[in-house]
């Protein structure tokens, strides 16, 4: 038995079922995994565009919240009074996103401002685009500052006109540079940012990466006339984006924030590796473990194994020389007569030395040597048969075992009166069996056959290669009375005998046929009785894998 091939396919079998359903599991958690990345990414920017859209409707309800209360103080004010102006500067300072306020009335005459009355045609340029919460907004635009020029954008609400003043409109000049400073306090990572666009795409704000507000535009598709939705595009920069997108209430303005695919896509591939890594080690650890289990079970089998050997050797040995012990008796009478004879003229020769010459004595003592050596070569092929080495080659030359025991066997068929005849196929090559348990099997089947034939008959003995199937078949048959069908059945079951109590306890053929299928072969038997055919016998056949083709 292969007990290394066997820790093998424990080890194997061990890891696949322990990393299968692990492996399983990894895939779907990591699947689960990128859909969560995905899913955050997405809810992450559709709140930002959310939140940021709501903060710049915030910051414009407090610019109308704040000139409705003004309007309402200009109504019980002189807008050419020092009160006024300083009032409005008060309302600068306190407010950095002002700019300036001026007044005016429907006609378009200012008639009160708090900047340079030479930049006031500048700030009246600018139309009115639409009204909110009972005030008008223009567009934004360029608006000079110094040497520079901001986004900025003019927003008016009324005034309720008395007969003695004209006034009827109060118009604060607000930086849009405060909602492009709430926006950047929203940049996420290292390229996610959001930004504001108009619904022709042009930026109202400047953007992370240096989209310039008012002068660089992007390319926005609002067919659809959605005020919010996420989208995958290639943004300004032509970068693979990740895009949500809010409309300002009552604004034609966007706030979009984006992030590129590729940062979102490292975070799925950073949850990869490092799956990889934790299957990695997972791997490592389920093989020690499989290894060490796989030892011990392996360690377990070796000590059982040897111990059925060990079983299984005296069970041999002890069924061998019952086997041998049904031939000795033939041995004893054939070894009998040459030794006898060798006495004999032995003697003769003594007495023959002193009356005649040498020749004589030269041909009794020549018969001596040869009936001396017949006995010695019947003992020697029976000391053959009864040694037993755990060391034998494990391949063995079928034939040649064959013809040994046909030497030893027949002389005790003879005297029960058994012809032994022996078919041996030329040139087969050796089964892949070592010698002793080869002979053990070989032995018993031989043996139960001269038993099965107490009053005489015929003992064939056959080998034959099938090439192919690569086995070689040992066919051992006797001319015995044959074994009943019901008996047959039973014929390899252990301690089943057909013999009187006393003369067997019914392993030999169960033996036999257990070692015949350790070494990867069969035993086959076929038996006719005298009720079922005129010539009854029983036909056992060995079959046994070949060590190599023929030769």
């Amino acid at each position: 038995m292969n007990f290394e091939r066997l820790r093998i396919r424990l080890i194997m079998a061990f890891m696949l079922v322990s990393l299968v359903p692990l492996a399983s599991l990894g895939y779907k958690l990591i699947s689960q995994g990128e859909t969560l990345i995905e899913e955050r990414a997405s809810s992450y920017l559709n709140g930002l565009s959310k939140q940021n859209a709501g903060a710049i409707r915030e910051f414009m309800l407090e610019r109308v919240n704040d000139l409705k209360h003004l309007s309402g103080m200009i109504c019980m004010l002189d807008p050419e009074t020092a009160v006024l102006a300083g009032h409005l500067e008060q309302m600068k300072d306190r407010v950095p996103s002002y700019l300036g306020f001026f007044a005016g009335d429907r006609t378009k005459n200012i008639f009160f401002s708090t900047r340079d009355p030479a930049m006031d045609p500048l700030l009246d340029q600018q139309a009115v685009t639409h009204t909110w919460m009972g005030a008008s907004f223009t567009d934004i635009f360029a608006f000079p500052l110094g040497e520079k020029k901001i986004p900025a954008l003019v927003v008016c609400t009324s005034i309720a006109a008395t007969p003695e003043k004209n006034c009827t409109r109060l118009c604060a000049v607000i930086d849009f540079r405060f909602v492009d400073q709430l926006l950047r306090k929203s940049n996420i990572e290292d390229t996610g940012e959001v930004y504001l666009v108009d619904d022709t795409g042009r930026f109202l704000s400047a953007s992370r990466f240096g989209a310039r507000a008012l002068a660089d535009t992007i390319a926005i598709d609002l067919s659809d006339g959605r005020a919010h939705g996420l989208h995958e595009i290639r943004d300004y920069r032509g970068e693979q984006v990740l895009q949500a997108y809010q409309r300002v209430d009552t604004f034609p303005w966007y706030v979009m924030a984006d992030q590129d695919m590729a940062e979102i896509l490292n975070r799925i591939r950073n949850l990869g590796r490092e799956a990889i890594i934790y299957g990695l080690l997972t791997a490592l650890v389920v093989f020690g473990l499989a290894l060490f289990i796989s030892t011990v079970i392996v360690n377990i089998l070796k000590a059982k194994y040897q111990y059925e050997k060990e079983l299984e050797f005296q069970v041999i040995q002890k069924e061998k020389l019952a086997s041998l012990g049904l031939l000795t008796s033939g041995l004893a009478h054939e070894l009998n007569t040459p030794l006898a004879n060798a006495l004999l003229y032995t003697q003769i020769a003594k007495e023959e030395l002193s009356e005649s010459g040498d020749e004589k004595v030269h041909q009794r003592l020549a018969t001596v040597i040869d009936e001396v050596r017949r006995g010695s070569t019947i003992i020697r092929n029976l000391l053959d048969f009864s040694r037993h080495s755990q060391k034998d080659d494990n391949t063995t030359d079928s034939n040649k075992i064959v013809a040994k025991l046909m030497d030893i066997t027949r002389p005790h068929c003879g005297a029960k009166h058994i012809r032994v005849t022996a078919e041996l196929e030329p040139a087969i090559p050796f089964v892949n069996a070592d010698a002793s348990t080869f002979q053990a099997i070989l032995t018993n089947l031989v043996a139960n056959a001269v038993e099965a034939m107490d009053k005489g008959g015929v003992l064939t003995v056959k080998t034959r290669y099938i090439p192919a199937v690569k086995k070689i078949k040992i066919e051992v048959a006797d001319s015995g009375p044959g074994i009943a069908p019901e008996e047959l059945k039973k014929i390899f079951d252990p301690f089943f005998t057909t013999k009187k109590p006393g003369d067997g306890i019914g392993l030999g053929l169960f033996v036999s046929y257990e070692m015949a299928r350790k070494l990867g072969g069969d035993i086959r038997v076929i038996s006719a009785t005298r009720e079922q055919a005129k010539r009854p016998g029983t036909v056992f056949t060995l079959e046994l894998p070949a060590a190599q083709d023929v030769l």
